[in-house]
């Protein structure tokens, strides 16, 4: 975990440095983003969190089947961000990793997020099937759902320092 948060920090580190080189094509870049979109994305993300909170909870006090629900709503509620997320990326055909500095940042860093909630959904569904057939609520079933609910709030924090950065700071 520590690696992704330094990963992500130090890329945030070179966007703010280009940032201050050359504020106008940023505020430009810039105001091309949906805000609206990425504070939906942000709630919906922040409710996955919420999910897999308790999800993690109910197996902890030996209610495992009782996850499933939980569980199933946190892969959910990624497969809304990512559908959200593509969304914005359809509105930018023009723009690649190589237009500018800004554009660079936020394909790769909002990118990397998106691969990294994918993989979460697909965590979160196979957590779901465990804990479906019983298998989330003691040893080893129980820290993989516990590993899951960690991940999630790792994603989410990552993206609580990417959507104001990107999408809300001026230089």
């Amino acid at each position: 975990m520590a690696v992704e948060v330094v990963t992500f920090g130090l890329f945030l580190l070179r966007h703010t440095a280009q940032w201050a080189t050359d504020p106008e094509v940023f505020l430009a870049s810039q105001a091309r983003l949906h805000v609206g979109s990425a504070t939906v994305g942000t709630v919906v993300l922040l409710i996955g969190s919420f999910t897999a909170y308790q999800g993690a909870l109910s197996c902890e006090v030996g209610r495992g089947r009782r996850a499933v629900g939980w569980l199933a709503a946190t892969a959910l509620a990624g497969l809304v961000f990512s559908t959200n997320k593509i969304g914005e990326y359809a509105d930018l055909t023009d723009v690649t990793l190589s237009t500018n500095g800004f554009w660079f940042s936020y394909l790769f860093l909002t990118g990397l997020h998106l691969l990294h909630v994918v993989a979460g959904v697909v965590g979160f569904a196979w957590l779901t099937v465990s804990a479906a057939r019983g298998h989330a609520d003691e040893g080893e079933g129980l820290l993989e759902v516990q590993a899951g609910a960690v991940y999630w709030h790792l994603v989410d924090v990552v993206w609580l320092m990417l959507f104001p950065i990107l999408y809300l700071m001026h230089p």
